[in-house]
């Protein structure tokens, strides 16, 4: 059974998969763009139940490594902010 935490991530990650969809239909994305992005975002989806799941179980999460796009990072940062904010 999903926790609401778990519900809520779903329902975060059915959005952008939503907006992202909407995107790439209207720009024309190339399907190699939008299966390497679905592979990604699948990545996350499954990195950020699990972090869930070991926050709820009192263990670290392991931190991403990679260095985003400047769009992405000040995406990051708004979250970072919002998470700090809580």
């Amino acid at each position: 059974m999903n926790t609401p935490a778990a519900d809520e991530i779903s329902r975060l990650f059915r959005e952008v998969v939503l907006v992202l969809g909407g995107v790439f239909a209207v720009r024309g994305t190339d399907d190699e763009t939008i299966c390497q992005t679905a592979r990604g975002l699948e990545r996350a989806y499954l990195r950020a139940i699990r972090r869930r799941s070991a926050a709820a179980a009192g263990t670290p999460a392991g931190a991403p490594g990679a260095v985003p796009h400047p769009a992405i990072a000040g995406l990051l940062r708004l979250i970072d902010t919002e998470e700090g904010a809580r």
